[in-house]
């Protein structure tokens, strides 16, 4: 039987959203994303395209239209919506084989890479692939000293579920994982953990009560719910942000801002020192 999944990196965050263009000018005129790369349709019905902000890729999957299939029908039944992450791994051929044998559905295999169904894994679409994407990023010290918005890199993801003992159990049962200690996020009516996945933190949230975790559940069930970047300064996140037209508003945790996800394409971003 193949190993666990050993996950180093993230090469990017994967969203689905609406309109092509409208996406690329929202995330690059306005937040100051780098384009890194577009990716047309290749016949799937959808275009694609690799953007970074602060050091963390996403590729933005904009479906052609609305359908019955594929990321057409998540798009008509979401909207705008986070869908999942790819991770660098050392070996695709074996990380594939370990998804085959613990019944890890595979619902697109693009050979270098492959692409699992959200429902094995708390709603997390999983992208695994063995290749490094860091090529695209700025040189050292760019999103710090030169962007205006300061910073300095990942500080972790905020994933909704609802069960924490059941993601823990999940994540552990198909990666190399390890606790980092809980957490108690009243501002968003959750409690939860943080997980070391790979080099990057995940905070795996449960709803404590009615707020904006257990709504979010409602709307979207299990799936990534924030992306939190670290700042050197949230004063000079906020000045900035507040420039472009952004309202930001309290995020989860006390020491975080947030950008209004229906100024943001749906995608809740936050910011920490």
């Amino acid at each position: 039987m193949a190993d666990k999944w050993q996950l180093i990196h993230p090469n990017h965050v994967n969203a689905i959203v609406d309109g092509y263009e409208e996406t690329i000018e929202h995330f690059r005129d306005r937040m100051g994303f780098t384009l890194d790369h577009r990716i047309p349709d290749s016949g799937d019905g959808t275009n694609a395209c690799l953007m970074t902000l602060g050091g963390v890729m996403f590729e933005f999957f904009a479906p052609v239209e609305r359908g019955e299939r594929g990321q057409g029908r998540l798009l008509a039944r979401y909207g705008d919506h986070y869908i999942g992450i790819e991770y660098h791994v050392p070996d695709t051929v074996s990380a594939r084989q370990f998804a085959v044998e613990n019944d890890i559905r595979i619902i697109n295999d693009l050979g270098p890479a492959f692409f699992t169904y959200p429902g094995a894994c708390f709603g997390i679409a999983w992208e695994i692939y063995d290749g490094d994407f860091r090529q695209y990023d700025q040189p050292e010290g760019y999103w710090e000293t030169q962007h205006p918005l300061g910073l300095t890199g990942l500080a972790r993801l905020s994933v909704a579920v609802d069960s924490v003992d059941a993601a823990v159990a999940r994540l552990n049962e198909i990666a190399y994982v390890s606790p980092l200690g809980p957490v108690n996020r009243p501002r968003a009516g959750a409690k939860g953990v943080q997980m070391q996945v790979g080099n990057t933190v995940w905070e795996l949230l449960e709803p404590d009560g009615d707020g904006a975790l257990a709504d979010y559940l409602g709307r979207y069930g299990q799936r990534i719910r924030s992306t939190v970047f670290r700042a050197g300064s949230l004063a000079q996140v906020e000045k900035h942000l507040t420039a472009q037209g952004f309202d930001l508003v309290p995020g989860d945790a006390d020491d975080a801002l947030a950008i209004n996800p229906a100024q943001n394409k749906n995608l809740l971003f936050e910011f920490t020192e």
